[in-house]
């Protein structure tokens, strides 16, 4: 399937379980299929378009809007101008948008802010300890292959309690669009109160704004920024981006 077409279904939520793999391996390894990635879905949000031939009628509107005006265009499907136009585009929809909507999109605010939560407690010696059932889990972590690791962190958590490995889970299942399964994991870790809650607390604001609960959202970025707390700035910035 060519990349552009799996593009378009991972947008529309078609993608079967062997495309999604595909697509995670494109999205983790190619820097331009990753910005295509999200420009378009960016576009999609905004505009409401469901695919590329729907993002194609609107930009040849705005096209024709500039020639009607005597502007000099560039044509915008010739290879590789088109998403450096559609990018122009975004930042100019976007920017009218965040001004004339009261809250800016949920959707667009946590595809900028959502980040895998690095492994920085487990270091993986390839080779060495392979089969340490941690470290397996790690290393399918880090190779996005947030299914399986998922999985593994649910197992060695009810093998050994030690709570970071709910973080992990949850962040597996954010990548994959398991909100709701996400959710109550992350509420678990948070309620430990342990060095990992400050790092849980911004997962779950994120969590809570994919849901569309915009209240529960703002509450916890609001106790990160009053406790000084992981990702304090970004928390003020959403704050006032959905007030």
């Amino acid at each position: 399937m060519k990349r552009e077409e799996l593009i378009d279904k991972y947008i529309q939520g078609a993608v079967t379980s062997s495309e999604k793999e595909d697509f995670d391996h494109f999205f983790t390894t190619d820097v331009d299929f990753k910005n295509d990635v999200k420009v378009i879905k960016n576009l999609s949000i905004v505009l409401g378009a469901q695919d590329r031939k729907d993002l194609k009628k609107v930009l040849l509107n705005f096209e024709t809007k500039i020639a009607a005006h005597k502007t000099k265009a560039i044509p915008l499907f010739k290879k590789k101008k088109f998403f450096i136009i559609t990018s122009i585009i975004l930042l100019i929809i976007i920017g009218c948008y965040l001004i004339l909507s009261p809250s800016a999109n949920p959707d667009v605010l946590y595809v900028d802010n959502f980040e895998i939560y690095p492994n920085i407690t487990t270091p993986i010696i390839r080779g060495e300890n392979d089969r340490n059932k941690e470290v397996m889990a790690f290393m399918a972590y880090e190779e996005k292959h947030y299914t399986i690791a998922s999985n593994q962190f649910a197992a060695l958590y009810n093998d050994t309690q030690k709570s970071y490995f709910l973080l992990y889970q949850a962040n597996c299942l954010l990548a994959i669009n398991q909100i709701e399964t996400a959710i109550p994991l992350l509420e678990q870790q948070i309620a430990l109160n342990d060095a990992f809650k400050e790092k849980s607390m911004w997962y779950l604001a994120l969590a809570y704004l994919k849901n569309k609960n915009k209240i529960k959202a703002i509450a916890i970025l609001e106790k990160i920024t009053t406790d000084n707390s992981f990702k304090k700035e970004e928390a003020t910035v959403l704050i006032k981006k959905l007030n």
